[in-house]
């Protein structure tokens, strides 16, 4: 199938890096699902249009996540793509003083809200036959990398490679093709807006900020969204590639 023909949810759509995947996929595919927990009017240049629908729901809860999944398939008849952006860090602490309740939020935002995501989607998207499905998710740096104070975090981000490898095994049957993508730092809006505020906090310039953040890559440049956006339309769209996590890091030192 073109990508012109294709039924796409996107998840974690009104912010982050998924915000600007909506932005890039709107009007380029049949029907275009976003969802978040924004409401559409923080969205400046998207419309809802018969090929473009937003549903603001929090699906850390199962029984939303499930309620979406049932509405597409009754609204649009099928599914054939699933990209999830959903995550967060959300906390900062040693793991002697992590608070548990703390924990468990950061695990169920980055792998619980997955794993239902994939089990879903991977539900729906066998009924596609020989058609199959492709799901793609974000994972992070910080899978391999540690990142200070948010071990949480990481652990997560590493499950959620996992559950990548798993799935694609599984699913393989279904011709559903099950991959990620795992970014360095990127500059998204929210991110540049971080930056000023550590900066006018801490005294130091925007420059030597994003120096810091950038002194473990080979290429010594911001990553922005749009960089990733063809490795996200390769992987929404390839018939042989499956259970494969792609590093978008700039090169490492």
């Amino acid at each position: 199938m073109e990508l012109s023909e294709k039924v796409i949810l996107l998840t974690g759509a009104s912010g982050g890096i998924g915000k600007p995947i909506l932005e890039h996929l709107n009007k380029n595919v049949k029907v275009l699902i976003g969802s978040g927990r924004k409401n559409l009017q923080d969205f400046t240049r998207i419309k809802e249009d018969e090929k473009f629908n937003y549903m603001p729901m929090d699906l850390n809860s199962e029984d939303n996540l499930k309620f979406l999944f049932s509405y597409i398939i009754e609204e649009y008849g099928r599914l054939d793509v699933m990209i999830n952006t959903i995550g967060g860090s959300l906390y900062s602490h040693t793991i002697e003083d992590f608070p548990i309740e703390e924990y468990d939020k950061v695990i169920d935002t980055n792998l619980k809200t997955a794993f239902m995501l994939t089990k879903e989607s991977i539900k729906y998207m066998k009924r596609n036959g020989d058609q199959g499905g492709s799901i793609l998710h974000f994972v992070s740096s910080s899978s391999k990398d540690v990142s200070h104070n948010k071990a949480p975090y990481g652990i997560a981000k590493a499950g959620l490679e996992a559950l990548i490898r798993y799935s694609a095994s599984e699913a393989a049957k279904y011709n559903i093709k099950v991959n990620g993508i795992s970014p360095t730092y990127v500059f998204t809006e929210r991110h540049e807006k971080e930056i000023e505020v550590q900066s006018r906090r801490t005294n130091r310039s925007v420059a030597e900020i994003e120096e810091k953040i950038m002194e473990g890559q080979i290429l010594k440049r911001k990553l922005y969204p749009k960089d990733i956006f063809p490795l996200v339309d390769l992987l929404i769209q390839t018939e042989v590639i499956t259970g494969k996590i792609y590093d978008c890091t700039l090169g490492k030192t």
